[in-house]
Parts: C-alpha cells; structure tokens; sequence
C-alpha cells in the first residue's frame, strides 16, 4: 500500500511543473490546487510549545510571599527623649546638634528661682520644726539640768537655736517657780499638820490630869472637904481641854485633806505639763516628716530644672535655641541617641500580616534615601516581634514620626485604624557603598522592610484572581 502510494506521487519535475502550471490556472483552482504553507503549522506549533513551556515553569518556579513594614533604623537601645517635667523658661543651653555628650553631663538649664526659693522656705521651716522638737524633748528628759539636755541639729542657724534655748530657759524657770509655789504650799501644810498633831498629843497627854483632877475635886466637894468653886473650876478646865482635843482633831483631818490636795495638784500639774510637751512634740515630729518630704520635693524639683543626660550619646533634633524662651510639660527638647550601640530596624507590622511573620525569618531592608536598584538591599533576620499591638497613634511615632499608611510600598501597610505590631530587624551590616564611598547607615533613616514570610508558586499566584472571583461572585443567595 505504502508502494502504491509513491507511485501515485508525481515525479519532483512534474510536481514543479504543476506548481508552476498552478500560477496560469483560474483563481479558484489557484486556490484549490495550491498545497497549505508549513510556516503557519510551524508557527502554531511553536506556540503552542511556547505556552506549555510557560505552564511548565510557572508550575515548577516559586515566588517570595513577603510582609512589607515601614520603619527606621535605631540604635538596639533606643534613643533617650529628653523632655521636661514642668513649664518653665530656658536659662542655658549647653549642646547642639550633632554634640556628643556623657552620662551626666547638663543639657539644658530651666530658670529655678521658684523652685530655689521653695526648697529654701521648705528648709529653713524644716530647721526651726527640729530646733523646736530638741526644745520639746529637752523639756521632757528627766536630767536635772533640761538645757544640757537640748540637742539641735549641727547645722541649724545659730540665732534660731539660741532663741529656742531662751524658750527653753524661760519655759524651765516658769515650771520650776510653779512647782516651788506649790511645793512651799506643801512643806507649809505639812508643818501645820506637824504643829496640829502636836497640839493633839499634848491635849491628850493633859487630859488624864485634868480628870485626875476633876475627881479629886468632885470626891472633896462631896465630903464637904473642898470648895465648889475649885471642883467647878476643875471641871471648866476638864470640858475645855476635851473640846479644844476635838477642834485640833478637826484641824488635823482639814490640814490631812489639804496637804493630800496640795499634792495632788503637784502631781496633776506636772501630768498636765508632761502631756502639753507631749502633745507638742508630737506635732512638732509629724510637722518635721512633713517638711521633709516637701524639702525631698522641692529639691527633687530644682534637680529637675537642669536636664542632664542619661546616658552617653549625640544629640539630635534639639528643639530650643533660645535663652529665655517658654517651654511646656513633656515637651521633646532633643534627642539622645547612643554611641557605640548596635544598629537595627524597628518596624511596624500590619495587623493582616501578623500571622505569618515569625522570628528568624529573612528580610531585605529597602533604605528610602538610597535606590535600592542603584545600590543594592541590606539583608537582615526577624529578631522579635512584639506580643501585642499598639494603638495607631503609638505606630505613627515609632517609624519616623509618620504612620504607616503615609509609606508608599507595593505590599500590605498597616491602615492607620487598625492595630499594629512592633518587629525588631537586625542587619547583616551597617554601611554601604555609595558611588565611590561608603557611607555609614544613621539612626532615623526610613526604611522599608520586606519579610519573606513563604513560598508560592507563579502558576497559583496567576490564578488565584480567578479562583477569588470565582469564590465572592459565581454564587448565589
């Protein structure tokens, strides 16, 4: 068969024959007897094996799923905001831009005349509160001498401790003249119930005479041996000394009971004077733990007045340049950036983007101030990432004072309603290669961050706009 077929076939001159016979034909047996080109089934062909080519690498290549970040470049121990506690007005600036400072070192002077003059108030009210408690205690020692007993502090302004040494001599001798008042009211009533008890035994040692007496005469005047007038003699002075024996007992139990009052009112005054200087110090002591607490404040407050440095670093972004002029609380005077710290880049992450981002994760960092197509990326690892999002207005701050959504980038930016999280990204290095020099990276340049989060092949990556509108259209309520 395969025989019959070569030769059917026209010999090679015929068949040129025929094609050249084919041009003098009518045009519809032009057309009919004219064979089809093999360019138009080469062409085909090659198209189709071009687009199988293509479905073949887009199936087998791989793209990078990546989370892109705005964010700035830092020092690993973040830049000090120096900011002040209280309004006040500027005395002195001792730093500019770009002046490298220790820790310790003075910044900025704030006016302290307020400040000064309460620390002095609070201070010279402190002394006079402890001159007055070594006075109060001085008063309640039980020494006999009070005034070596008066202790004032060291340093107390000497004219205030000889006033309140005066007060203490004066208040000494008042408390002895009345404690001498009374005890000469006692000595006198004890000489008086001395005198009395006296007068006491006396009677009764008079009286058994007297009755002796008394009978002599009553025996007498009955045998009619004796004078009524004697025996009634005798028995005037018998009645006499018994009554004058009950009046000077009466005497007696009056100057007992009075005696026992003058020493009680002893004992009450000095109860009373020990309470009053009780009562006194401790006021005095409560007053002096306050003053010293306002003292602790005040002087807390004029420290506050020189803004000093926390730690070694370069100032940046001072904002006052003017010796006298107004700044508000917790106004950002300047920054602080540490010297011989570690660069890194603090970015933020958007909320949709969280999920995928884990630590140790690479990442290419984009510096905005250099093109990335010009001179090259910085490669860098995920080294923390923050366990909870911050507010919007937190975000904006973090990343060179603008929001995340103000970073014109080709991925997913955190939207300024959404919560965000802080990532930490070290850098294999610190410099770059800038036409013939290298120029080191700065704190504060802005930078975007690229994190590959994934792999995902090109052929999914095409299609996935039609599987997600095949997904949110081709159905049906």
């Amino acid at each position: 068969m395969t025989a019959a077929k070569v030769d059917d076939a026209p010999p090679p001159r015929l068949r040129r024959r025929r094609n050249h016979e084919v041009a003098f034909l009518p045009a519809a047996l032009e057309i009919v007897e004219t064979p089809p080109s093999p360019i138009g089934r080469a062409i085909g062909g090659v198209i189709i094996a071009f687009f199988a080519a293509a479905i073949l690498w887009a199936s087998v290549s791989t793209i990078d799923i990546i989370a892109v970040a705005p964010g700035k470049i830092m020092p690993s121990g973040s830049t000090k905001t120096i900011q002040p506690l209280e309004s006040g007005i500027v005395r002195a600036i001792h730093v500019e831009d770009g002046r490298t400072v220790k820790a310790g070192d003075i910044l900025i002077e704030l006016d302290s005349t307020v400040s000064d003059a309460d620390r002095s108030r609070n201070k010279a009210d402190l002394e006079a509160a402890q001159v007055d408690a070594a006075r109060l205690r001085a008063e309640l020692s039980d020494t006999p001498d009070p005034l070596a007993a008066f202790n004032p502090p060291t340093d107390a302004d000497p004219t205030l401790v000889a006033t309140q040494r005066q007060l203490l001599a004066s208040e000494i001798a008042e408390r002895r003249a009345k404690s001498t008042a009374v005890d000469n009211q006692k000595l006198q009533k004890e000489k008086e119930v001395s005198t009395i008890a006296a007068t006491i035994a006396k009677i009764e040692a008079t009286l058994p005479i007297l009755r002796q007496r008394y009978d002599i005469r009553r025996t007498l005047m009955e045998k009619d041996l004796g004078s009524k007038l004697l025996y009634l003699q005798e028995q005037q002075d018998l009645v006499n000394g018994e009554h004058d024996l009950q009046v000077q007992k009466s005497r007696y139990a009056e100057a007992v009971a009075a005696l026992a009052a003058i020493t009680a009112t002893r004992d009450q005054v000095d109860a009373e004077f020990r309470h009053k200087i009780s009562d006194e110090l401790s006021k005095a002591e409560q007053k002096v733990a306050a003053l010293t607490q306002d003292l602790v404040k005040s002087v807390q407050r004029t420290k506050e007045r020189s803004l000093i440095a926390p730690i070694d670093g370069v100032v940046q972004e001072l904002a006052v340049h003017t010796v006298g002029g107004i700044v508000t609380p917790a106004q950002t005077l300047l920054v602080l950036v540490p010297i011989d710290r570690k660069l890194e880049v603090v970015a933020t992450i958007a909320n949709q983007d969280i999920g995928f981002v884990e630590v140790g994760q690479p990442a290419e960092i984009k510096v905005r101030t250099f093109d990335f197509t010009k001179y090259g990326l910085i490669h860098g690892v995920v080294q923390s990432v923050s366990l909870d999002a911050v507010r919007p207005d937190a975000v904006r701050d973090m990343p060179g004072g603008k929001s995340p959504d103000s970073v014109t980038t080709g991925g997913s930016d955190p939207s300024t309603k959404e919560l965000a999280y802080i990532g930490r990204i070290s850098l294999d290095r610190t410099q770059m290669k800038i036409e013939d020099k290298i120029v080191n990276l700065a704190p504060g340049m802005a930078v975007t961050v690229e994190i590959v989060t994934g792999k995902r092949s090109i052929i999914s990556y095409l299609l996935s706009p039609l599987v997600r509108y095949e997904h949110d259209n081709m159905r049906e309520r």
